[in-house]
């Protein structure tokens, strides 16, 4: 006989079935100048910010969608899962016998819900830019969205001049060169993520529903700078001009492997909170 629990669960997923729902031992250093400042062969790459939750039935095809884009587009698209929307990520009572009760949901991540007015799962913002007129995106046109930024050319080159990790804290320096000139202010953050978390999660097509070992990939952790970033251009800024931008943080409490986890600069437009340029530096390289 199933349990209590079991039975919530598949409550829950019959309730919203259509819901558009080589190791080195720490410490560590490594160091990656990701081109200088020269920007040689510096093209455009695309944040795809992955609305999900462990309790979204649906969720796990949407991130099988973002993994099957990265096996096409590799490094220039960079992945952020962000568990949000209380249905759909807070833990499911009762807490504490470690079915599906797990909380990955971050201050940052509910901000992002807020903002962006985020309010069904799955769905994905492919660098905070509408397509088609819409700004929530679903994972079915993740990947015309995706090419349609893709590649292009920018004045935003972007990389990690230096990563250090070792005693519960991380320490990394940002670089940011224009290629050209920029108007509009500009914001930067500096995200941190875990990789091959395993836990619950509930998936419509799997039986059962409930995967107790299912893989989290790309979990937002919290950010470096603060929710929003700090301002990286104000008003303007001059092709040419190079900024640095230095962190040392202690881990998140939550991250359960920091040799799963990375680092992920992102520059936005300050007044239309599109994400100009994107990169990404694993702990593990």
């Amino acid at each position: 006989m199933r349990s209590t629990r079991t039975l919530q669960a598949l409550a829950l997923l019959l309730a919203l079935p259509f819901a558009a729902c080589d190791k080195v031992e720490q410490p560590y250093e490594t160091v990656q100048d990701g081109g200088g400042s020269g920007g040689g062969g510096v093209v455009r790459k695309v944040l795809l910010e992955d609305m999900t939750g462990h309790r979204c039935n649906n969720c796990p095809a949407a991130a099988a969608q973002a993994t099957a884009l990265q096996g096409i587009h590799g490094e220039n698209l960079v992945v952020i899962a962000v568990h949000c929307v209380n249905g759909f990520a807070a833990p499911l009572p009762p807490v504490g016998d470690g079915i599906l009760d797990s909380d990955h949901r971050t201050p940052e991540g509910t901000a992002y819900e807020s903002a962006f007015g985020i309010t069904f799962l799955p769905t994905g913002l492919i660098s905070r830019r509408p397509f088609n007129s819409v700004l929530q995106i679903s994972d079915g046109d993740w990947g015309d969205a995706v090419n349609a930024i893709i590649g292009d050319s920018t004045a935003f080159h972007l990389w990690f001049d230096a990563l250090t990790v070792g005693g519960g804290s991380v320490s990394t320096t940002v670089k940011l060169a224009l290629l050209g000139p920029v108007t509009g202010d500009h914001n930067l953050v500096v995200a941190l993520t875990e990789d091959h978390i395993i836990d619950w999660q509930i998936d419509v097509n799997a039986t059962p529903p409930e995967v107790p070992d299912y893989e989290h990939r790309h979990m937002l952790r919290g950010n470096l700078n603060g929710t929003w970033g700090v301002p990286a251009i104000v008003g303007s800024a001059a092709a040419g001009d190079t900024l640095t931008f230095t962190y040392t943080n202690p881990l998140p409490g939550t991250v359960l492997d920091p040799d799963n986890c990375a680092l992920v600069a992102y520059v936005y437009d300050a007044a239309t909170k599109e994400v100009m340029q994107v990169e990404e530096r694993k702990f593990q390289p």
